[in-house]
């Protein structure tokens, strides 16, 4: 085999395996999809709907206020709790970003707060609140799920800090 013949040949197994090595843009679009659709369950919220976009040993974490999820119950008993306090919830997607089993997204968060929180009495007061999830996705289900956002922001539209 002449040295032309031996590079071209050489080049496109590298791309080939290049190629092989990315993520399935079909993959990419629907777990795209599938968390635009779970974000837009939390807006209507439709709690079955929501617990059906997760696996069920998954995992979600509120880092903001230091609680932590385990298991479709637990995910269910969270978004029922915010929808009681804030019954006009609302989440609208910015951006989503896709690679392999792991997603991210920027997100804005928007309601008045006027029902009771665990520890915090009803306002009436509304507020708006950008901030991100990192997504661990299996099978197109959530496994586990980070949501990153201001506390002090929120609490400072609500009144109660300054």
């Amino acid at each position: 085999m002449s040295k032309r013949i031996t590079f071209i040949f050489i080049a496109a197994l590298f791309v080939i395996a290049l190629l092989g090595c990315q993520p399935a843009p079909d993959k990419q679009a629907n777990a795209e999809k599938m968390f635009k659709d779970y974000c837009a369950m939390w807006s209507t919220h439709d709690l079955d709907k929501i617990v059906s976009f997760f696996a069920d040993s998954c995992v979600y974490e509120n880092l903001a206020r230091e609680q932590t999820y385990r298991g479709k119950e637990g995910v269910k008993a969270y978004a029922k709790a915010c929808f009681d306090a804030i019954p006009d919830f609302k989440v609208q997607v910015v951006s989503v970003f896709v690679s392999g089993d792991w997603l991210a997204s920027e997100w804005v968060m928007t309601g008045t707060h006027s029902g009771a929180l665990p520890d915090l009495p009803p306002t009436g007061k509304a507020f708006t609140v950008r901030g991100s999830s990192v997504v661990q996705l299996r099978d197109n289900k959530i496994l586990r799920n980070t949501d990153y956002w201001d506390l002090m922001t929120f609490l400072r539209q609500l009144g109660v800090m300054k």
